[in-house]
């Protein structure tokens, strides 16, 4: 990352030491499931936070309120049939992890790779550049998964309820939200937070797949770390992060992953481990309509 990522004083590393105990307190691990299992079994929609701290990468899970899905949609009419098959390149299981995996089982919670995932943008503090800098990262993370995504353009209607998987009556999932904010408007991106994302998953015939879900940036953040050298990789690399949060990676203690607690400003890009997990996670099941 660029200069906004290094942790070179010592009174900052004490800092991040001191949230990291904090966020481990706030994150607690299921028995027998280790950091990928599922932090909380029901069958309502959880919303999961994933954390992005400038100068270092620092996820939590936070269970949010919850609702039932009142309706399900019908089969999507841009669905496909199967997943798009993508080469996973041979990696260490140590070099990746996931958010969530199904119950009684290794295998992740997925969205469906049959399904496009929607994308509305609010660009209320959108930085200069901002829906190429998404898009690319967009690609990134199509690229490495075999999902399909549409940005469906802006919106400035209000956020829906959290724990809301439907609308248009229930007739088809929620489109995930991108939401350019700032501290005033978010109590989470206080300090040294660029941004958090995560997604909601739903049962359905004895599996869970993430419906919908949310991302939220630090408008003003990412524009001072795109004045600094580097700073276009740096601020699509914090975005790529963070959608790597909303497919289903959790982070991993390995070096040369994007997807790693500490950032650099050498890591811009997928390492070996965020694809090989990339691609697990577009290689689902698709749901049954």
């Amino acid at each position: 990352m660029g200069d906004a990522l290094r942790l070179v004083e010592w009174r900052r590393r004490r800092r991040v030491a001191r949230l990291l105990r904090k966020m481990d307190r706030l994150d607690p691990r299921p028995v027998g499931r280790g950091r990928s299992g599922a932090r909380r079994r029901a069958t309502t929609a959880v919303t999961l936070l994933a954390l992005l701290v400038v100068g270092l990468f620092v996820s939590t899970l936070h269970d949010g309120p919850s609702s039932s899905a009142t309706a399900f949609p019908d089969r999507p009419a841009d669905a496909r049939d199967e997943p798009r098959s993508v080469r996973a390149p041979a990696a260490s299981p140590d070099t990746y992890a996931f958010v969530q995996t199904q119950d009684d089982s290794s295998e992740p919670v997925t969205y469906d790779p049959c399904v496009p995932i929607h994308l509305i943008v609010d660009d209320r503090t959108m930085v200069d550049g901002g829906m190429k800098l998404l898009e690319q990262a967009v690609d990134a993370v199509r690229d490495a998964t075999g999902l399909m995504f549409t940005i469906d353009g802006l919106t400035d209607e209000p956020a829906p309820a959290e724990g809301t998987v439907t609308d248009d009556g229930g007739k088809s999932w929620l489109p995930v939200r991108v939401s350019w904010s700032d501290p005033a408007a978010s109590d989470t991106l206080r300090g040294d937070v660029a941004g958090y994302a995560g997604s909601a998953p739903i049962p359905h015939d004895g599996r869970r797949w993430f419906v919908t879900g949310s991302v939220v940036l630090d408008g003003p953040q990412l524009a001072d770390i795109l004045q600094r050298p580097g700073g276009w990789a740096s601020a699509r690399s914090v975005v790529m992060h963070e959608l790597g949060h909303l497919v289903g990676l959790d982070h991993v203690d390995a070096k040369g992953q994007l997807m790693q607690p500490e950032g650099s400003e050498d890591l811009t890009t997928w390492g070996e481990g965020d694809l090989a997990g990339l691609a697990a996670l577009g290689q689902g099941e698709c749901m049954s309509y």
